[in-house]
Parts: C-alpha cells; structure tokens; sequence
C-alpha cells in the first residue's frame, strides 16, 4: 500500500514557484503548472501531494504537414520533444532534491504493466495539467491547452515541495465541436463530452486506435503516433 509521503520542511513553507519556472523556461520548457493532487487516491500519485507539470508545444510547422496520415518528420520530432521533457523533469527533480524535496519525475511517454489498463502510465500527465489549470480534456482524451490545444506534449513531477497551486480545470471547452470524432480513423473516439472525473474508457477506445496505428502506419516507423486528430482541433491553430 502506497502511504502519504510527508517530507515538507519547516522552514520552507515559502516555498517560491518562481525558481523551478526560471529553471524549466532556461531548458525550453513553454509552461509549467503546478497541482494540488490531493483529490486523487494515494496510490494515483505515489503518495505526493503536489505535481509539476512541464509543457512543450509541439512545432506548428510539422504538425500542419499532416494530412491523411502521420508522416515521418512527425514521428521523429514527437520522440524529440519526450527526451527534452524527461530532461526538463530531471532537471526540476534534482533541483527539489537538493532542497531536501524527494520528489518523481514521470517519464514523458511510458506505458506500465497494468491489468485493467495496457495503455496507461505511472501517472496521468493530463490528470495534472488539469488540476494545474492549464486546460481540459478534449472529446478525443486528448489534453487541450487553454492556448495550444492538442499540440503539446507533458511530463510531470511528483513532489511535497509546498509549491502554490493553481486553479483546477473540471469542465470541458469544446463546446459543440466534433472536429477530432469526424477525424479519427480508427473511429476510436466515442464522442462524449468530458466531466471531472470521468473515465477514459468513456471518451476514448485505446485499443482500437492502438492497433489501427500499428496496421495503418507500419510504415513510418516501430512505436508511430497518429496526429490526424490533433490536427483536426481548432484550438491552438
């Protein structure tokens, strides 16, 4: 059983959001958010009670060569952008650790072995990004930046550090748009608008868009990521 992990000192009760964000902008990073992560179960976040979110916005340029498929400039610069994240979350890890902050950086892009879920990771990077207030959830479970939509890429840290917090997201901002439902060509997106909480399974077929990328894009490359509804949102264009 996963218990609190309760590492906070005294004396750094002021803890100030502004050095990791001066740290994380000198790597690259476009944003950072940080989260109360105390609504979720123990056992989701490690037993930490805040999380950092590091955000990257993917190249606009590449992301408009998309048509029909994902091409392999695409592939290559989604790869790219998760070795810049884990080493932003590195970075940010090793600073709170020698502010005596054990903390855990989550890798950008890692599937672990869990049985009720064969495509899901240590942590939700997205679940972190919300409760930070830097956006929602897209039709497509797909996170959506209040200014980048769908064209980011996440990580996240783990840790007790007292870092201020932001406001949570719970409500979705797509409106009536079913842009990235008309576009997925594994037909994997049920379509239904998101609510805190509500569960993945619910929005989106993982699945289904798991093996149509592996028969369809083949191709490309071992590992190859769609895009297609990406693309499609009109928020971040």
């Amino acid at each position: 059983m996963i218990k609190e992990i309760n590492n906070i000192q005294p004396e750094h009760k002021n803890f100030d959001n502004n050095a990791i964000q001066k740290l994380a902008k000198s790597l690259d990073a476009t944003e950072i958010g940080f989260a109360d992560l105390s609504v979720l179960p123990a056992p989701k976040r490690m037993g930490y009670a805040n999380g950092i979110t590091i955000v990257i916005k993917l190249s606009d340029g590449i992301l408009n060569q998309i048509d029909t498929e994902p091409t392999q400039t695409y592939f290559s610069h989604y790869r790219s952008v998760n070795r810049l994240i884990d080493d932003i979350s590195l970075r940010i890890l090793l600073f709170l650790e020698a502010q005596g902050y054990p903390s855990v950086a989550i890798p950008a892009s890692q599937s672990v072995t869990d049985p009720e879920d064969s495509f899901t990771g240590a942590f939700q990077h997205k679940t972190g990004a919300v409760l930070s207030g830097l956006g929602w959830i897209g039709r497509s479970a797909l996170f959506i930046h209040n200014s980048y939509g769908p064209r980011v890429r996440l990580g996240t840290v783990l840790t007790n550090a007292p870092v201020k917090v932001g406001t949570p997201i719970t409500a979705s901002g797509c409106g009536a748009c079913r842009n990235c439902v008309t576009a997925c060509p594994a037909i994997a997106i049920e379509g239904r608008l998101w609510e805190f909480g509500l569960p993945r399974n619910e929005l989106y077929d993982a699945f289904s868009c798991s093996q149509h990328m592996k028969e369809a894009y083949h191709h490309i490359g071992r590992g190859v990521v769609c895009g297609l509804c990406v693309v499609a949102c009109p928020v971040g264009k």
